[in-house]
């Protein structure tokens, strides 16, 4: 893809190319770490972006006084002197488990039930990158250029298990639900002081790009006698797209010691692109087969009773399109510095999850039948949430700075719609502890985050929108989460 980007001579005298060179250098590695690897695990949403928002539980858009200001709070960007750009390795150690309870009509039809179950991966780590680009500014004005990954998913499990009854006649894949997300945001951002530089107002664009992976089992009825009720077809979502919002802000100084923070984000609908893989298991049972074909009326009836007892499995790939919305927020943010050593900040923000309702996903193309694809449904309905959060830095010597932290924030995800593809799995507290040390223009810093989530029993399957196909994973879902974060942050 290409890209225009333009700039005047930098006021540091890195010159036209030197800034033309960090913007192109930041997408670059981005966008190489956007494609090598699983950029989160356990589909987990950590403290959020920077090592000093991370370090104070996300409580930093009162403070917004770094690089990640363009994410938190973009007013606070008046307060840069200089580009950042922080390079990290997260570690990430999530310990979910599921214990399933899926039986339909009390019924057992493959599910893991009574044993538990645990994803695919149990530790890793994760190379991010992000950063701001500080361009010339004129008068009171700051322009730059921000890039970073707001948001990720990985979640990878093995749920279901075709039982000896159902005859499936090839084998069926280990992990068989997944969920993959990744976006990337392009933040070109510009802020601007007044009143003697007590007042900061600021706004960001987004351009972001998302990749998304997304498999489920189905089973749907087929009219046969039990146990081969229930036709077992193997759905994988692969696409890509854009999608375009904003954030806003304002940061007024009341005095040297205390500060107030307002922001906000639009909503983002990205839209992908892909293909929808389709496969239907076919059946190993000649017994069934030739009944069902002694009771065809029809070649056609004939033939896809044939088709189901194959040697191959039936299978199809339509493209797909789709619409995700990632939600808007908006938050109050304080920081008191009770000396020039420390400071306090705090904040309450609303995430405004109810936007995303559903996921239509249109298919054109075949199903595995040879009939026109219909399109599906993801059924979602989350509520929106209140997060708060509790930060504390306190500067132990010119060159060193230790972080705490703290946040509260509820899951969105009702009952009804529950799944550990998307393991949001009950209200979250986080603790959060952190020490930078700063050695003229490059910080090293390392927070460590405990993540605890509270139990959650998920009783009844449902159908919220009568398809026919139940859009929950009954069970007992228990889980906490350590993060370690490494980081280097470099100011030029």
């Amino acid at each position: 893809m290409a890209k225009k980007l333009w700039c005047t001579e930098s006021s540091r005298g890195s010159g036209r190319f030197g800034v033309l060179w960090g913007v192109t250098l930041l997408l670059a590695i981005s966008f190489f770490l956007f494609h090598t690897g699983e950029l989160y695990a356990g589909g987990y949403a950590l403290s959020g972006i920077g090592s000093k928002a991370i370090g104070m539980g996300g409580a930093f858009r009162g403070l917004a006084d770094d690089w990640s200001a363009a994410y938190w709070n973009p007013a606070g960007l008046t307060q840069l002197e200089e580009s950042q750009i922080t390079g990290m390795l997260v570690f990430l150690s999530p310990r979910p488990e599921y214990d399933p309870n899926i039986r339909y009509g009390g019924l057992e039809v493959g599910y893991r039930n009574d044993r538990l179950t645990y994803p695919k991966t149990e530790t890793i780590v994760i190379p991010d990158f992000g950063g701001f680009l500080k361009l010339d500014a004129f008068e009171n004005y700051t322009f730059g250029v921000a890039v970073y990954i707001p948001a990720g998913l990985y979640s990878e499990w093995d749920l279901y298990d075709p039982t000896p009854a159902m005859d499936i006649r090839n084998q069926f894949p280990r992990f068989d639900h997944i969920g993959k997300l990744t976006v990337l945001d392009i933040h070109p951002s510009i802020a601007r002081s007044f009143m003697e530089e007590r007042l900061s107002l600021g706004a960001g664009l987004s351009i972001i790009w998302g990749d998304i992976v997304y498999q489920k089992t189905h089973l749907i009825p087929s009219g046969f006698p039990v146990p081969h009720e229930n036709l077992l077809i193997d759905t994988r979502l692969e696409g890509d797209g854009w999608g375009f919002g904003a954030n806003f802000g304002a940061l007024y100084k009341f005095s040297d010691a205390f500060q107030l923070g307002i922001s906000g984000k639009l909503p983002v609908n990205l839209k992908f692109e892909g293909t929808a893989t389709q496969e239907l298991y076919t059946m190993n049972n000649e017994y069934l087969r030739d009944i069902l074909l002694d009771n065809a009326y029809t070649r056609a009836e004939s033939l896809q009773i044939l088709a189901l007892f194959s040697l191959d499995n039936m299978a199809s790939e339509p493209n797909a399109e789709a619409e995700l919305t990632i939600p808007g927020d908006f938050g109050v943010g304080v920081a008191i510095k009770a000396n020039e050593k420390l400071t306090f900040t705090g904040e309450i923000a609303v995430t405004f999850w109810s936007a995303l309702d559903s996921v239509v996903i249109e298919l054109d193309g075949v199903d595995p039948s040879g009939e026109p694809a219909e399109n599906s449904t993801i059924m979602f309905l989350w509520d929106d949430i209140t997060r708060v959060s509790l930060g504390a830095e306190y500067q132990v010597a010119d060159p060193l700075a230790v972080r705490l932290g703290y946040y509260f924030d509820p899951s969105p995800v009702p009952d009804s719609t529950f799944s550990p593809i998307i393991p949001d799995l009950g209200d979250k507290n986080s603790f959060n502890i952190g020490a930078a040390l700063t050695l003229g223009g490059v910080e090293i810093s390392y927070n460590y985050e405990y993540l605890m989530f509270e139990d959650r029993n998920v009783a009844t399957l449902s159908d919220v929108n009568g398809d026919g196909i139940y859009d929950n994973y009954p069970g007992v879902y228990k889980s906490d989460l350590h993060a370690s974060h490494l980081l280097i942050t470099y100011r030029f």
